[in-house]
């Protein structure tokens, strides 16, 4: 793994353990999916997968965050932590872009 990617597959281990942390809710569905999909983008790190895969696996976990913040009963988690992680993992996403193998 190049330099990179390490240091960007850091930067997903931290938001794997922000998001298990900032979910209120480990039952619900969306809850579920989005840890499911935030743990699927740190293995496809792992083996380096393409940029572009990688992005699009953040689109999922975004996705995700936008249902979590459009949750009716606001169970999966606190608006503000959505909106918070859906910004880094935005983030995430232009620093995947930058790489020169995109």
């Amino acid at each position: 793994m190049d330099a990179q990617y390490k240091q960007l597959y850091r930067e997903v281990q931290g938001l794997r353990h922000k998001v298990h942390d900032l979910i209120d809710d480990h039952a619900h569905a969306i809850a579920r999916a989005l840890k499911d999909e935030v743990q699927r983008l740190e293995d496809e790190m792992e083996v380096s997968k393409k940029p572009r895969s990688l992005e699009d696996r953040i689109k999922s976990i975004q996705h995700h965050l936008e249902r979590a913040k459009n949750d009716s009963q606001a169970s999966v988690m606190d608006v503000r932590h959505a909106v918070m992680l859906d910004d880094r993992f935005d983030d995430l996403r232009m620093s995947l872009r930058r790489l020169p193998n995109y």
